[in-house]
């Protein structure tokens, strides 16, 4: 439906009036028929596509877009992907859709996503499984694989999931699209049934980077030209592009040998103290804040007595295994959480003496150290770590990051993922997409 337009063109033909919705709306019922296998949506209303009322010079007017069912869209159930908020419908919209919204953007559903946002596959067990548009035998990541899976398989232009340690990014590596975290605080994150507040974010999906920078831009009022001049990218060999798959490996390494031949200045740096000191926030930190978030979220929504009746209903083993034992005998201690806390300052200033040393425009490193894994696979308990290990370390510095698509012909979706310092959203797109083009990804 929208391959052959940018967002820029969708809403420019719905403003002049040569896209009429009514035509859109009967085009989008037709895609999901032939993609609903894919189980990329949970609630679906594309009629919102009729919407009036919208100012024709609204920045976004008429851009059709989804959101990952732990975001709150006034009228639509929030499940957040598991049983015990099947009847949750919110009379308010969450602070990022008030936004899309307030920009003439319309709500045609609510997406697939892992259970209480604890996974990485999306194979859920109430819902069913997210299926890759790449490749149907594979899962579309997660936990907003049902973002993903929209965005890849043409049923919208633009997606918002949440992210936490990877939780865009992941997925649209594996999809072979475009994912989005901004600097954590950027974007609001009210109304959103949460993971951990010091990590959660929305995070967007689109097809290509000249989308996301659109979308984001006016999100957040802030654009920003390219660099005239070389850029210094920084590639951390000691952990970030370590123990990689064969394909990832060479995928990415053919991408960044290409920047280098076409300008780009490529400075192999030593992050093995990232990769230390991340390890000890990864688990840590969510755990623990979870377990006063997610209450507390309920109990502003007036549900704040269901909580363990909520966790009693959970249908993931996995999840309700990890959830139980915190709640039953608390592996992480207060203790361990504010050390992770301080783990987490100590990371930033490493961070940023390891861009400041070098002077690094951007760092750049595999999205995901491996390929979607196959839908019998995705109950493996190693899939977390492996899938997280190089997304989290920009989720605790609150960076922001960008997953791009760079996988040769024929094979599954392979992620590159740039990376620059907290507040530099704008630069960083920019910049990324000025890579995309001397990479010729469109």
């Amino acid at each position: 439906m929208y391959s052959q337009l940018s967002i820029e063109q969708l809403v420019n033909g719905f403003r002049s009036g040569q896209h009429c919705p009514d035509t859109w709306q009967q085009a989008l019922r037709e895609r999901h028929a032939q993609v609903q296998h894919l189980n990329s949506f949970i609630t679906f209303d594309p009629a919102a596509l009729k919407a009036d009322g919208i100012a024709r010079d609204s920045a976004l007017y008429g851009l059709p877009v989804s959101f990952k069912d732990n975001i709150n869209v006034s009228g639509m159930p929030t499940t957040a992907g598991t049983p015990g908020l099947a009847d949750y419908v919110p009379q308010m919209d969450a602070g990022i859709v008030q936004r899309f919204k307030h920009l003439g953007a319309r709500v045609v559903g609510k997406n697939n996503m892992h259970e209480l946002s604890f996974g990485v596959t999306s194979a859920n067990h109430t819902y069913g499984a997210v299926l890759n548009p790449a490749n149907q035998r594979h899962s579309a990541g997660g936990s907003s694989g049902g973002c993903a899976a929209a965005v890849a398989a043409g049923l919208v232009p633009c997606a918002v999931g949440t992210d936490t340690g990877g939780s865009v990014r992941i997925p649209a590596a594996f999809c072979g699209i475009v994912g989005m975290r901004p600097t954590t605080g950027l974007y609001p994150a009210d109304g959103i049934v949460p993971v951990s507040q010091t990590k959660d974010t929305p995070g967007l999906l689109t097809r290509t980077v000249e989308d996301c920078q659109f979308v984001h831009g006016h999100l957040t009022g802030s654009a920003q030209q390219a660099a005239d001049r070389p850029l210094r990218i920084g590639i951390p060999e000691r952990f970030l592009w370590a123990d990689l798959a064969d394909n990832v490996q060479r995928d990415c390494r053919a991408a960044i040998d290409t920047l280098a031949d076409r300008g780009a200045i490529i400075v192999p740096v030593d992050d093995a103290v990232i990769g230390e000191i991340n390890e000890s926030i990864q688990f840590p930190l969510p755990i623990y804040e979870f377990f006063i978030d997610f209450p507390r979220f309920l109990m502003g929504q007036g549900r704040g007595a269901q909580f363990l009746d909520i966790l009693a209903q959970i249908r993931d083993p996995a999840i309700k295994k990890i959830l139980n034992a915190q709640l039953e005998s608390p592996a992480i201690s207060y203790t361990d959480y504010v050390q992770a806390l301080m783990s987490k300052l100590r990371l930033e200033q490493e961070y940023r003496a390891l861009l400041g040393n070098h002077r690094l425009d951007l760092i750049a490193y595999p999205t995901v150290t491996c390929s979607a894994p196959l839908l019998s696979d995705c109950s493996d308990e190693s899939n977390f770590e492996a899938f997280v290990r190089n997304t989290d370390p920009a989720s605790n510095l609150a960076a922001p990051s960008i997953s791009i698509p760079v996988a040769a012909a024929g094979g599954l979706p392979v992620g590159l993922s740039f990376d620059a310092l907290s507040g530099q959203d704008s630069f960083l797109l920019a910049n990324v997409r000025h890579l995309t083009h001397l990479l010729d990804i469109r």
